[in-house]
């Protein structure tokens, strides 16, 4: 099992700060987050023009391979995500590290079949489920030898007290992204590494991890 840091205490985090971070850390680090969006993106695009274009057992396996990828790169975002909390600069070949994907594997499928049976139940306790778990991705990938079960009960260490600010955060995440939608898809383009970054900086806030400053 993973080393447990303290977590920050309950009320002291501000969902602001994670905004602001992911904002100006993404100025900061432009170029290099918005080559990671682009080839993210570009690579899903190509996945979903091929998934498309079989039929039977060969686009089931298609999925299958779509689905793993897909794995990967949010894998990869996430490590370019903490690399910059970490004060080091982001690149697009940390989209290819596979350490840990085994267990992110799995911890995503359980992640998923959770949330889905919660939305199932009025969709607010899939939200909850949601919160609760949102950082097992973090967890593997700062650790790859972390199994499914101990990333996913580390989530939900780092999370208690603080699922309302969670909340928050992810509701205005959200709107950012719609709002980068909206401008005919570019702003994806920056809302995207915004978010992931803001999402890191929530995460070693709450698990008492030490943040690089944005100089």
């Amino acid at each position: 099992m993973t080393q447990s840091s303290p977590a920050v205490p309950s009320g002291s985090y501000r969902v602001g700060d994670s905004i602001s971070y992911g904002w100006n850390a993404f100025l900061k680090n432009i170029g290099p987050m918005i080559l990671i969006t682009l080839v993210i993106l570009a690579v899903q695009v190509l996945l979903n023009v091929v998934v498309g274009a079989d039929a039977g057992v060969a686009r089931i396996i298609l999925q299958l391979v779509a689905f793993i990828v897909g794995l990967i790169l949010g894998m990869g975002l996430i490590r370019a995500s903490l690399a910059i909390t970490d004060g080091v600069k982001p690149e697009v070949s940390m989209l290819a590290h596979t350490a840990g994907l085994g267990s992110y594997l799995v911890a995503a499928i359980i992640f998923g079949i959770a949330v889905f049976v919660g939305l199932i139940l009025f969709i607010i306790p899939g939200i909850i489920v949601s919160l609760i778990f949102m950082f097992y991705g973090y967890t593997i990938v700062q650790n790859p030898s972390t199994s499914p079960i101990d990333a996913l009960k580390r989530s939900a260490e780092i999370t208690k007290g603080h699922r309302w600010q969670l909340l928050g955060l992810t509701v205005l995440l959200l709107i950012i992204n719609v709002i980068g939608a909206i401008l005919c898809g570019i702003g994806l383009l920056f809302t995207y590494g915004i978010t992931a970054i803001a999402v890191a900086h929530a995460y070693k806030s709450l698990s008492g991890q030490p943040i690089a400053a944005i100089a």
